[in-house]
């Protein structure tokens, strides 16, 4: 008689995991802010003012004093290099994230896998491991480092248009100040999406190579169930997948912007896993 397994229930996603990121990124933000206060503040009246001071040349022509232009770039600057060193410490906490993440990976599959068969999995290749984990780093890496940067680039452009359109003294200022604030909370925001997004796509390409050693080939996608689901996530539910094929237009789950979804697997018959075992052990 065949032996018969328990139902499979869902793998925990790491959200213990995506916090400590999401910590790690928002605290690298509020030190930008603090550098841009620093840096920028002192300098924002001066600025619209020169921007505001304009000039009736002899041949009747109106021009507007750009000073400020040499002063914006050279607060840029100095942002940049004070952002290094909080950068750099942000990469290096991301760094010991995607081991936790595997851990508790590894651990979900453990506990996966004996509650069908009774034991564990077979020992894992742990340089395939490493080498995705360094992969992953590398890419989050890139993605810190973009984020100062693409903040700076888009306050810079967004103050420069106001200074060139800026009319009176008091609402250049007050531009200036929205955008800079403006600015701040959309790298907050985006912060938040690359600590779940990417915490999410480790998940997922985890378990994709921890299946695939243990011999699944299919799976059965599984969402979260709740109001956040998008349609094409909703319509991929309970259908079976190939690792070798991926839905096209989602992706396997974890590979989609922000996808929390799972893949339930299609786990070889007992026998089968018993003659891995032996395998194994030979």
């Amino acid at each position: 008689m065949p032996r018969l397994r328990k139902p499979i229930h869902a793998m925990k996603y790491p959200v213990g995991q995506e916090w400590h990121y999401r910590r790690i990124l928002l605290a690298m933000n509020n030190q930008y802010k603090l550098i841009l206060k620093k840096r920028m503040s002192p300098f924002v009246v001066e600025m619209a003012t020169e921007a505001t001071d304009f000039t009736t040349l002899p041949t009747g022509e109106i021009r507007q004093d750009a000073g400020w232009e040499e002063q914006l770039l050279k607060i840029m600057l100095n942002i940049s290099k004070d952002m290094q060193g909080p950068t750099s410490k942000a990469i290096a906490q991301m760094i010991r994230i995607g081991p936790q993440v595997n851990e508790y990976n590894k651990a979900e599959w453990k506990k996966l896998v004996r509650s069908q068969y009774g034991v564990d999995p077979l020992k894992e290749q742990q340089d395939k491991y490493t080498a995705l984990m360094s992969n992953w780093s590398r890419n989050n890496s890139l993605l810190i480092k973009d984020i100062p940067a693409k903040t700076s680039r888009q306050i810079a452009e967004q103050t420069r248009s106001a200074l060139i359109d800026g009319v009176t003294v008091k609402d250049t200022t007050s531009a200036i100040f929205d955008i800079m604030s403006e600015r701040t909370d959309v790298s907050d925001s985006r912060a938040r999406l690359i600590a779940r997004d990417q915490v999410s796509k480790l998940n997922g390409q985890l378990t994709k190579e921890r299946q695939e050693d243990l011999g699944v080939s299919n799976y059965i996608w599984r969402t979260v169930g709740d109001e956040r689901v998008r349609d094409t996530h909703e319509d991929n539910d309970g259908e079976l997948f190939s690792w070798d094929s991926p839905p096209g237009e989602t992706g396997h789950p974890g590979e989609d912007y922000q996808c929390r979804c799972w893949a339930e697997p299609v786990l070889p018959e007992f026998a089968l896993f018993e003659a891995s075992l032996l395998e194994e052990a030979e």
